[in-house]
């Protein structure tokens, strides 16, 4: 038995329940085309929400990529910036390394 199965096994009868198509059934005596007619509306339902959900999704997601990216030019700047002291105090620190001969010369 693979080891998912032995971790899927208690959650099982949850995911039937949740699987199961939760749309009109017939009842006796009633016509089917009814049925059909209100099982299509109901599709046509649900397909409406799902898609209004994954337009709300994807301007979420835009949102967080736009913020992303802003945060990533924020950091490049700062990088671009500590590169420039890092530069500065390099020089400066091999200028007083050649003083420091120098003085140590004479």
């Amino acid at each position: 038995m693979p080891g998912w199965f032995a971790i899927a096994a208690p959650y099982l009868a949850d995911i039937v329940v949740l699987a199961r198509p939760l749309f009109t059934r017939s009842k006796e005596g009633e016509k089917v085309p009814d049925i059909v007619v209100q099982q299509i509306a109901e599709l046509q339902n649900a397909a409406t929400q799902n898609a209004e959900t994954a337009r709300l999704l994807a301007t979420e997601m835009q949102k967080t990529i736009n913020t992303l990216q802003s945060g990533a030019l924020m950091l490049e700047r700062q990088l671009h910036l500590v590169r420039l002291f890092a530069v500065g105090a390099s020089v400066v620190a091999v200028i007083a390394l050649l003083v420091a001969l120098l003085a140590l010369a004479r």
